[in-house]
């Protein structure tokens, strides 16, 4: 409030500086008073071409601005997806932010006159800052998040959704907080050029013609309200679209996956009780698949991380690998989850992958629950090593191990029923407690469900624990 009294004194005390300056001159041509200038703007309130006035500059101004924001968007994606069109469209972008806008002015009452001339000002205005801003907003979408998606099979609008938007929208706010009001001030200065009938424009023309400096002052006073509300009211909008997109405001309650939505559990009723088919069996030749390591080689920078590893893991049992930090664990992960090429060898016999990075890899805009549930649908067996009351909550306000635990339960949920598939935990206990640990595993052992299970770690003890087998890499 302090700060809003500030503002407002400040405010006041420049208008009072302008009446005085006013009464001084005595001029009403040179210079005019707040006081009249208010009482030409109550004037013009109380007619009716006033507001047909605003909103047909207003509707010209907005639809120029709002095809150069669609078009720049479908232009910038084009522009980060292809490199040659990237080659092609940057001169001409260049071109367009370096010719003054009188210019395009001139040249457009040429071609087509002065009808929709301010339309065109403001796109030309607008179109390249929003091709520059997409574009990059798509490159600062990290590798690590690009991965995230290909091993969760994230795709078209999902992919955009959950990867892309979080990161565009910031770069497309900072945009639109300058070219809002550049493509109004430049739509009403090609509007008192082309002069267009019923646009503010033409009236600040007029009033100049006619020396009513009152009026001037009143028609630019309505411009800057509203460009000001449109500003407003835009980037609210735009900053909307950065809210988790699973749960509303309020409510605590998930509605984009309501099929799957936390619910109370009748007491008896387990939560395992909800996940079908998990002791689903195969035949014997199809149990007893072994996944084949075979002579995997892998160097970086001349440097060798892996070599020559082979292996064969029988399908359905836990492999613990153990090595010290820098001998190629991950490496090897990254090269079985298809994200990285092996230089020799390969790895054959299973069919599908799921992973918990060494990074935990969440969406940090989304909900706990919407990390969770990225292509499953198995989200409330997470209440048996999460609080529940952590699952509406966005994973950006919890802690580094509740954090682990949420990467952890996403890796196991995720191709449950496929039991040709591998799990790739890449140290899934970092953070956590012995309690924590406990549980952790318990989730493990239980959501194992036949898969092949290959889990990084630096503890022997874990290997008792998981009861599976070590290998020391």
């Amino acid at each position: 409030m302090n700060k809003k009294f500030k503002k407002l004194f400040i405010i006041l005390a420049w208008l009072g500086i302008l009446e005085i300056a006013a009464m001084l001159v005595q001029n009403s041509i040179l210079l005019v008073g707040p006081v009249e200038i208010a009482r030409a703007l109550f004037e013009l309130l109380q007619t009716e071409k006033y507001y047909l006035i605003c909103l047909m500059s207003l509707c010209r101004i907005m639809a120029g601005m709002l095809l150069a924001f669609l078009f720049g968007c479908v232009f910038g994606a084009f522009m980060y997806r292809f490199s040659l069109f990237d080659e092609i469209i940057s001169p001409v972008l260049a071109v367009m932010k370096s010719i003054p806008v009188a210019s395009f002015v001139v040249l457009l009452l040429i071609w087509q006159g002065a009808r929709n001339l301010s339309v065109f000002i403001s796109f030309i205005v607008v179109f390249p800052n929003v091709c520059v801003s997409m574009k990059n907003g798509l490159k600062s979408v990290t590798t690590q998040k690009r991965e995230l998606a290909d091993v969760f099979q994230m795709k078209g609008f999902r992919r955009w959704l959950y990867i892309y938007r979080p990161a565009v929208i910031p770069y497309l706010i900072s945009c639109m907080e300058i070219s809002i009001g550049m493509s109004f001030k430049s739509g009403v200065a090609a509007e008192v050029i082309g002069m267009p009938d019923y646009s503010i424009g033409e009236r600040i023309y007029v009033s100049k013609v006619y020396l009513d400096t009152a009026g001037l002052f009143a028609w630019t006073f309505s411009l800057i309200v509203l460009s000001f509300c449109v500003e407003k009211m835009i980037l609210h909008l735009m900053k909307q679209t950065l809210n988790p997109v699973s749960v509303k405001r309020g409510r605590g309650k998930i509605d984009a996956i309501k099929p799957f939505v936390l619910e109370e559990i009748p007491t008896g009723e387990r939560p395992e009780e909800k996940v079908p088919d998990l002791k689903k069996e195969k035949s014997g030749s199809e149990r007893h698949r072994s996944l084949e390591i075979k002579n995997i080689s892998k160097s970086f920078d001349g440097k060798p991380v892996l070599t020559n590893v082979t292996k064969s893991l029988k399908k359905g049992d836990c492999y613990l690998i153990m090595a010290p930090s820098g001998s190629g664990k991950t490496t090897l992960f990254r090269i079985i989850a298809g994200l990285e090429k092996a230089d020799a060898g390969r790895v054959e016999g299973y069919h599908g992958v799921t992973y918990q990075f060494q990074e935990d890899r969440l969406l940090d805009t989304e909900f706990t629950m919407t990390n969770m549930m990225l292509n499953n649908h198995y989200s409330l067996v997470a209440e048996e090593i999460l609080p529940k009351e952590c699952l509406c909550r966005p994973v950006s306000e919890l802690s580094g191990g509740m954090k682990r635990r949420v990467s952890l339960v996403r890796a196991m949920l995720y191709q449950l029923k496929n039991q040709d598939a591998v799990c790739l935990l890449d140290e899934p206990f970092t953070g956590m407690d012995e309690e924590t640990k406990d549980r952790a595993i318990a989730f493990i052992k239980k959501y194992q469900n036949g898969r092949t299970l290959l889990i990084a770690t630096h503890d022997e003890k874990d290997c008792e624990r998981l009861g599976g087998m070590l290998w020391k890499l």
